[in-house]
């Protein structure tokens, strides 16, 4: 009778055990950590490449203009060989057709850059011959009154001499020295270049 017992107590300890054991193997693997799983990084995203920044061009300089300064009467040309001493000043009648002035003078050359135009050119030259005994004060009223006629004139070139020969001679012979001991009075405007200039007999007046 106590050897049923022990083997019904036995029997039921191993059920026991075995219950505990196959608890805790089922316990083990429930709590163990999942194998590593082995993952791949994939890149999904492309940065768009930037250009290389390049300068702008600079800009054209615009042409800078060249100053409108009217030139200067052409000079007066020196004669052929052969040819007579005495000068053919140019005489354009349109610049003379009023009296240039009350004082005594005589027009021995007058002419502007277009001889065929009907109005006077923006670009005048008057020689005049005046008496050697002619006072400063007559010379000074001619050249003002030369002048104020000519006011409208880009360019203005008076000169007034005291001698017809020397206003009109050649000026290769003595490289114009006849010329400038005669020239007695003077009148040069170019507004453009801020020249205005008056003088008489080597003094130089207000205009």
């Amino acid at each position: 009778m106590a050897d049923r017992r022990f083997l019904a107590g036995a029997a039921a300890g191993c059920a026991a055990a075995g219950a505990v054991w196959l608890a805790s193997a089922l316990w083990t693997r429930g709590s163990a950590p999942p194998p590593p799983v082995q993952v791949t990084a994939v890149r999904t995203f492309h940065e768009p490449s930037v250009p290389e920044a390049t300068a702008p061009p600079a800009p054209e300089a615009a042409p800078q203009a060249a100053p409108s300064v009217p030139p200067e009467p052409d000079p007066v040309p020196a004669p052929p060989p052969g040819a007579p001493a005495r000068l053919e000043l140019p005489m354009y009648g349109k610049l003379v057709a009023a009296p240039l002035s009350r004082e005594p003078h005589q027009v021995v050359g007058a002419w502007d850059e277009d001889r065929e135009g009907a109005r006077p050119g923006a670009r005048r030259a008057f020689v005049l011959v005046v008496s050697p005994d002619q006072s400063e004060a007559s010379l000074e009223a001619l050249a003002r009154d030369v002048r104020a006629q000519n006011l409208d004139a880009l360019i203005l070139d008076v000169r007034v001499y005291d001698d017809a020969a020397a206003a009109v001679g050649p000026r290769l012979i003595d490289s114009g020295q006849a010329a400038r001991a005669h020239l007695v009075a003077e009148v040069q405007r170019n507004p453009a270049a801020g020249l205005d200039l008056l003088r008489v007999r080597g003094r130089t007046l207000a205009p």
